[in-house]
């Protein structure tokens, strides 16, 4: 049993060591933060319960970094220590309680930022001047990258107030979001490996050995650490940092002290919610003692300091084996590659499915069935395979998914119609997949908007067959609907009512609805106002088309192979002979002068739908636009209007009232 234990505890010491080479020297990480966590989470448990195989040579006793011999070395003025991490409330509890403790329950404040997901940094200045950067390196000794951290633009170069003789600060090295993938975008062009995450971009272009590189990197500093001052001193944490903030410094928006550990954990929940909301990644928060006083009495461990702990946030990425790829085809004939997943736990959920985008990322990651992988999920987005770890066991790195020749749900020919577009599709009209996702459309709130035909409804109406064509929805009966899950007498009237109305939507929903290629609902509107009615769109030319100042060749192109399909011609026959309109109706005239005026609407309205003033004045031959400016001409403002009144007043912009809106619309009234 022993034995199992040492060698248990030795294969850890030696993966973690292996990984911690790959992490902070390559920046190219072959587990994730999560799984990382776990295996220095296993060799803390293992080596507490058996104190008899301990080391002060295991990596949970130093401070996890690496100096390369690639840069000059500089010995820190004291050590910079890394933070023993909790992950949930109730381990952040035993800490808070055992700090108590230590400090006799005295009131006690904790001072609490984020954590950013970036690259611990040393800045040194003499006489004000900034002098020397440093990576943290093993703790006591970094990497010299001055000329580097000058040319992060968020690091002044000299202190703005008092400029002592000496002083040693540590704060984070990170990109923002936005940076990041725009550097992986470059990055991508230039066939290059792109960067798994932003502390990987971050960690990256701070060690280049050019430091031009390094300036068009977009790197930010965030102060969050005192090292050493000569002159100064400061009684807490949050002393500290706002004298970093008089000299010049960027500090976060979201730091709180509190009193208690309830305040703590509310703020736990706080930054756990808004953590997808900011510009930067966070993987947690960091929580310290105040007092710098109280520092002293509390002390350091080998590694750590016991006056501060990191409560680390579920992990946004993890490893996984992709078991499977499998193809689904959308309303339009694209087909999607999708990865089936060994299930793993990733941001509080079960991930056993991720997006691979599409046939060309699968190439440039050469991913294939049986690889392990690195998956991502922010917030609520589907989850993303990012890279590959480690090809699978009969797999070579070179060989990678290959797209279908057949379509999965009608064995037709897949093509790749433009060899500049990176999508492959089915070309089959009659594909049963794209019927199904071509219901859902037609049906949809801005198409037909048949209020109660969802996708439960579909599916069974599609597997008891009683559905075959568009037309058929116009042909279904009461006894179709009172079957089905669900389903009794006042909801069946209730949505055939629905289908009988939409036979009466517009020519411009109705192109909407039939999922034209390229052309949306605003394009639906104006070439439905142009041409009048669905005849004239059969007998039209591509000139014709591109006479319309918005439709250009491509849509024009579209269009008129949409309406030169001998299928498209017999699905409007059929719905024509259900009664559907082809028509688009005259819009209401108004005077000259409410012609192309442009609304924008604000506060509660009373009278109206906001919806219902939108089509109104969109019928009547205005726009609505979403912000104030010289250009507008009128402000529809209801109760409680706020900032758009407000700059509305400003700009000297017409602001109405309902009662006025109501006196612009109505057909006796010709003072607009």
């Amino acid at each position: 049993m022993q034995e199992n234990i040492k060698s248990r505890i030795y294969y850890l010491r030696k993966k973690i060591l292996r990984h911690n080479n790959l992490y902070y020297d390559k920046n190219n990480p072959e587990i994730s933060d999560g799984g990382y966590d776990n295996l220095v989470k296993e060799l803390e448990q293992l080596e507490r319960e058996n104190p008899i195989f301990d080391s002060s040579a295991s990596p949970t006793q130093q401070v996890s970094g690496f100096v390369s011999s690639s840069f000059e070395q500089i010995k820190h003025s004291s050590p910079m220590l890394s933070l023993d991490n909790t992950y949930s409330q109730e381990e952040t509890k035993k800490w808070y309680n055992k700090i108590e403790k230590s400090l006799n329950n005295k009131t006690i404040e904790f001072a609490i930022e984020p954590k950013i997901d970036g690259v611990s940094a040393s800045l040194t200045y003499i006489n004000g001047i900034l002098t020397v950067g440093a990576t943290r390196g093993d703790g006591e000794v970094g990497e010299d990258i001055t000329e580097n951290i000058k040319m992060i633009q968020n690091i002044p170069h000299k202190l703005k107030i008092y400029n002592p003789r000496f002083f040693e600060l540590r704060g984070e090295v990170y990109i923002n979001k936005t940076d990041f993938e725009e550097l992986n975008e470059e990055i991508l062009n230039f066939e290059g490996q792109k960067f798994a995450n932003p502390r990987n971009a971050a960690s990256g272009s701070l060690r280049q050995k050019n430091p031009q590189i390094t300036a068009k990197r977009k790197l930010n500093f965030f102060v969050h650490s005192f090292g050493k001052i000569y002159g100064k001193q400061f009684q807490k944490q949050s002393d500290f940092l706002q004298y970093c903030k008089d000299c010049g410094f960027q500090l976060q928006d979201d730091f709180k002290i509190c009193y208690s550990l309830e305040e703590i954990e509310s703020f736990m929940n706080v930054m756990i919610n808004k953590r997808d909301l900011l510009s930067y990644e966070i993987d947690g928060l960091v929580i310290k003692v105040n007092s710098l006083q109280s520092h002293q009495e509390l002390g350091y461990t080998n590694k750590s300091p016991r006056w501060a702990i990191a409560f680390k946030f579920p992990a946004k990425q993890t490893t996984t084996i992709l078991n499977k790829i499998c193809v689904q085809v959308g309303r339009t004939g694209i087909i999607t590659p999708s990865a089936i997943l060994e299930p793993a736990a990733l941001a509080g959920v079960t991930i056993s499915r991720a997006t691979l985008h599409n046939f060309d990322e699968i190439k440039r990651l050469k991913i294939n069935e049986g690889d392990t992988v690195l998956i991502e999920r922010a917030g609520d987005v589907i989850p993303k395979v990012v890279k590959v770890i480690k090809k699978g066991v009969t797999a070579s790195k070179d060989i990678f998914f290959e797209p279908p020749k057949i379509c999965p749900s009608c064995n037709s020919k897949i093509v790749k119609e433009n060899e500049k577009e990176v999508a492959y599709r089915c070309i089959n009209p009659e594909c049963p997949a794209q019927f199904r996702r071509h219901l859902i459309h037609f049906a949809g709130r801005n198409a037909m908007d048949i209020e109660g035909f969802g996708e439960a409804v579909i599916d069974q109406l599609l597997e008891r067959e009683r559905i075959q064509i568009l037309a058929d929805i116009y042909y279904l009966s009461y006894d179709d609907f009172i079957g089905l899950d669900l389903f009794k007498e006042k909801k069946t009237d209730k949505l055939l009512e629905a289908i009988a109305v939409s036979k009466k939507r517009p020519l411009s929903k109705l192109l909407f609805a039939l999922g034209i290629r390229h052309i949306g609902e605003k394009a639906s509107e104006i070439i439905a106002k142009k041409f009048k009615n669905m005849n004239a769109l059969f007998n039209a030319n591509i000139e014709d088309f591109t006479k319309i100042h918005e439709i250009g060749n491509v849509l024009a192109v579209s269009l008129k192979n949409f309406f030169t399909n001998e299928s498209v011609y017999h699905l409007i026959d059929s719905l024509i002979k259900t009664g559907v309109n082809m028509i688009e109706p005259e819009s209401a005239q108004a005077d000259d002068k409410f012609n192309n005026k442009i609304f924008v609407l604000t506060g509660e309205l009373t009278n109206f739908a906001r919806e219902q003033a939108v089509k109104t004045i969109k019928a009547l031959g205005g726009k609505v636009t979403a912000s104030v400016s010289k250009k507008t001409d009128y402000i529809l403002a209801g109760i409680n209007a706020g900032l758009k009144l407000k700059k509305a007043k400003e700009l000297n912009v017409k602001i109405i009232n309902e009662t006025e809106f109501e006196g612009l619309i109505s057909k006796n009234n010709n003072s607009i």
